[in-house]
């Protein structure tokens, strides 16, 4: 498993705005890099937020095993990538097609392969922009049938105190060397949830979880990320996480997204400023 975050800021408005674009950007860049989607890009413009500066667009697609997230936040005038596929990738190409079609003053990127983390990003809640909390699960042993994964993440955004934007997705792929992957994601106010389980490959009986699928050789493997533009209780949210995703090991990671955002962010006295400098030239 590879993941890519990359986190932009000082860009053009307009083009966080524009829902085309936003569009080919998740269509094209999967196959520049020669990854497989497993559905069209999903979209949703999202102009009415907790918090009013939180508008603009939040996109995704699944990869069998993996996703693509993109949370454009226009009036912050910042965005934030994820990557996350089952095989490796070239980074710097992705980097330099997402450069190329949402251009902006300041980027961040981090790259993990698993079962390498990510290098420590710490968090500081008074600088950032957000938590991203990530779960590597071995000998997964928790929901793995569509209807049951749709039904948690259904409920999980109010019980970890997280505002849903849409009804959950979930979706069974296979990739192209046989394995079958079930992957769950539902979008939130402040980001998304995602959970990828690998069930196996065809053909070979195995052990399967309590609702695991029997005619597979089970890889008891899943990965589970949230990311958030909201600071959350970090331990209460990790022990929900734990007992609806259970497992043999979770190993945890913390890392921030937007670090010191707080120096980065577009503040909106300016743009006040520029919107009304016409009325200084009217005649006395």
């Amino acid at each position: 498993m590879q993941h890519f975050t990359m986190d932009g800021f000082g860009g053009h408005r307009s083009r966080f705005d524009d829902i085309r674009l936003i569009h080919e950007l998740l269509e094209e860049l999967p196959s520049r890099l020669g990854l497989t989607p497993a559905m069209p890009p999903m979209l949703l413009p999202y102009y009415n937020g907790v918090e009013p500066d939180d508008c603009g667009i939040s996109a995704f697609l699944f990869l069998p095993g993996g996703h693509l997230t993109l949370h454009t936040f226009s009036f912050r005038e910042c965005y934030f990538v994820d990557l996350v596929a089952p095989r490796p990738f070239d980074v710097r190409e992705a980097q330099a097609y997402i450069a190329t079609a949402l251009p902006v003053r300041t980027i961040e990127t981090h790259t993990a392969r698993r079962p390498k983390p990510f290098d420590d990003v710490p968090v500081h809640p008074d600088e950032d922009f957000g938590p991203h909390l990530l779960l590597n699960i071995d000998g997964y042993t928790g929901p793995a049938t569509m209807d049951s994964l749709f039904q948690l993440f259904d409920n999980l955004p109010p019980r970890i105190d997280m505002t849903p934007i849409m009804r959950p997705y979930v979706l069974r792929s296979t990739s192209e060397t046989g394995v079958s992957t079930l992957s769950a994601m539902t979008m939130i106010a402040e980001s998304h949830i995602a959970l990828h389980i690998e069930e196996g490959t065809p053909g070979k009986e195995g052990t399967p979880g309590k609702e695991g699928t029997p005619g597979k050789e089970s890889t008891g493997r899943a990965y589970f990320d949230i990311f958030s533009c909201k600071f959350f209780d970090i331990e209460a949210v990790l022990a929900q996480l734990k007992a609806a995703f259970p497992g043999r090991q979770h190993t945890v990671q913390l890392i921030s997204r937007g670090c010191g955002y707080k120096v980065k962010r577009t503040e909106r006295e300016p743009e006040h400023a520029r919107t009304k400098a016409w009325l200084t030239a009217r005649p006395a």
